[in-house]
């Protein structure tokens, strides 16, 4: 590369762009230009001329780091970001994506320039910005702003290039403040990885830049793992009254729950995207280690802000939830971050108020489906709500791990046989034979015609309800021996009792115990699977992908509970 070149414009001139992106490009020998749009910062950086990184990716390791000989220039002056632009082979775009639209208005005028002066050089954008596929997002807004030539001189020659951000920049010390007040306190994390794909040109070459083929999945398994866990421990240490992220860390049973659900995420990405136990131990190590350092006191309000944005479908919460129901894992401690989400409440957040105020007059479920766009996730609505009405009840934020183990490895079992073998009945009632390691054939074998809402016909009770009735009734219940003399009723209306609380749990998630209603929810529509048609609709609609065996999974947590407090368990 020519040393002309050998420049980087950093479009975002916050903690992230200077302490991470400049940094990098710092020490790969670029000069430096930032372009924002707060005029005070670009007038400290003109006047000071210098700011000072620190670096703590542990308390035994500090890197503390001068940058000058840079550039900064107001958003407006567009004249000089284009002349500096034409030096350029890199464009860093450092900004929240509710920015996008503004700066591909600010941006489309200098690409078609570039095309007009027919500047024919590669210039690579780098997204540099904490959501999946970036790119995408902006490319739409910047496309409704180029000419047709402004298009094709953009396919032609500009990369739009997604990256992955894993440093993190916190708020410096009042002391490092009074020595520097531009001074950008990180973790110092080394590497930032690029999407080789959508690169124009020769790749750069620095020990710190990483490539990847397939950036869907590397962007995946970073947002499910090291902004999970940071959500976590903001939104469940906000319900602990905690200020720091490192509270949480400290609190030995939020650790405990945030390190559970990144074993819920890392679990689903390995089964979503074949991930080894290695590769994803030795990256969850570094995730842990990268949240740990109790210099880096960074505000639960600060991580906890937007949960509008942080809230939504594929973002770190509900989106590693969604790839858990899709895998056949019990996402217990992601839906109870996402509950504590819908608790986040800072007076300085706009977005946390916005959802605050519509919890005043719509219930929890109107308020999941809204703001993280659920509909037919029947079963994940379910648990958040849950645990929302946990959290609003002043119960303890505290779980029963061992109990917990438990229900998810009913959950998980359940979801594979019905997943591999077909029946919810049956597949309910094989649950607890493998479970327990002791099984009833005659028992299993009654259950034969239970499944497809009785018969195939979908107009009686869910094989997971009736299944799960016959299972218990098996460990308590009236004896065929006591039948005269009215004998064992004790243990009858005990089993009662418990076959009415797997009612209850049915009502309460499905509406009803029903087959065909159940259907509707999950599918949004019935069928009566006498029909072979109808067969093979059901299964084209996910039926055994993650519909029914959901349905299945979600009852065997149920049982599982049931019989725990009964003490049979």
């Amino acid at each position: 590369m020519s040393n002309q070149l050998k420049n980087i414009l950093i479009w975002g001139a916050g903690k992230i762009g200077r302490g991470f992106i400049a940094d990098l490009f710092n020490k790969a020998g670029y000069k430096l230009t930032f372009v924002d749009s707060n005029q005070e910062l670009i007038h400290q950086l003109n006047t000071q001329k210098q700011y000072t990184i620190v670096n703590l990716p542990s308390l035994e390791e500090k890197e503390e780091i001068i940058i000058k000989g840079f550039q900064a220039f107001h958003v407006s002056e567009k004249d000089k970001i284009f002349q500096k632009l034409n030096e350029c082979s890199i464009l860093s775009l450092v900004v929240f994506p509710s920015a996008f639209e503004q700066i591909a208005k600010d941006l489309a005028p200098i690409i078609e320039r570039r095309s007009q002066e027919k500047i024919n050089r590669p210039l690579n954008i780098l997204m540099s910005t904490n959501i999946c596929q970036p790119s995408e997002q902006f490319k739409q807004y910047l496309f409704k702003e180029l000419s047709t030539a402004g298009k094709e001189y953009f396919q032609q020659y500009i990369g739009l290039v997604d990256t992955l951000i894993i440093r993190m920049g916190i708020e410096p010390t009042p002391e490092m403040k009074e020595k520097d007040p531009l001074t950008v306190l990180t973790n110092g994390y080394p590497e930032l990885t690029l999407d080789r794909e959508s690169f124009k040109g020769e790749p750069l070459q620095f020990k710190s830049f990483v490539y990847t083929t397939n950036m869907s999945h590397a962007e995946k398994r970073k947002m499910y793992t090291y902004n999970t866990i940071h959500a976590v421990y903001a939104y469940l240490g906000k319900q602990k009254g905690y200020q720091y992220i490192i509270e949480s860390i400290q609190d030995e049973k939020i650790q405990q729950m945030a390190v559970e659900a990144l074993n819920e995420s890392s679990h689903a990405l390995q089964k979503e995207f074949g991930y080894s136990d290695e590769e994803m131990k030795e990256w969850n190590r570094r995730v842990l280690k990268n949240m740990a350092n109790p210099i880096l006191k960074d505000k639960i309000d600060r991580v906890g802000a937007d949960p509008i944005r942080k809230l939504k479908k594929e973002d770190r919460l509900i989106g590693p939830a969604l790839m858990c129901i899709r895998n056949g894992i019990m996402p217990y401690f992601l839906a109870k971050a996402v509950a504590a989400a819908f608790l986040f409440d800072s007076e300085e957040d706009q977005p946390s108020q916005s959802i605050q105020e519509y919890l005043k007059n719509h219930s929890i479920k109107e308020a999941i489906r809204e703001f993280c766009q659920l509909n037919r996730e029947i079963e994940l609505i379910q648990l958040i709500t849950e645990h929302y009405h946990k959290f609003l009840n002043k119960k303890p934020i505290e779980e029963d791990f061992h109990r917990i183990k438990k229900l998810k490895e009913s959950y998980e079992i359940g979801f594979e046989y019905e997943k591999n073998y077909r029946g919810c009945a049956q597949c309910l009632i094989a649950t607890f034979f493998k479970f327990t390691g002791k099984a009833n054939h005659i028992l299993f074998q009654s259950a034969s015609g239970l499944s497809g809402g009785m018969a195939l016909c979908g107009d009686g009770a869910c094989g997971g309800y009736s299944g799960g009735i016959m299972i218990m009734g098996s460990y308590v219940g009236r004896r065929f021996e006591k039948l005269n003399g009215g004998g064992d009723k004790e243990a009858q209306y005990q089993a009662y009792s418990m076959a009415q609380r797997l009612h209850d749990k049915f009502i309460e998630t499905y509406g009803s115990v029903i087959c065909a209603d159940i259907h509707k929810q999950i599918f949004g529509k019935s069928f009566c699977l006498r029909e072979k048609e109808a067969r093979k609709e059901f299964e084209e609609s996910g039926a055994h992908l993650d519909k029914c065996t959901t349905v299945v999974a979600m009852a065997a947590s149920w049982v599982a509970d049931i019989l725990i407090d009964e003490g049979f368990l």
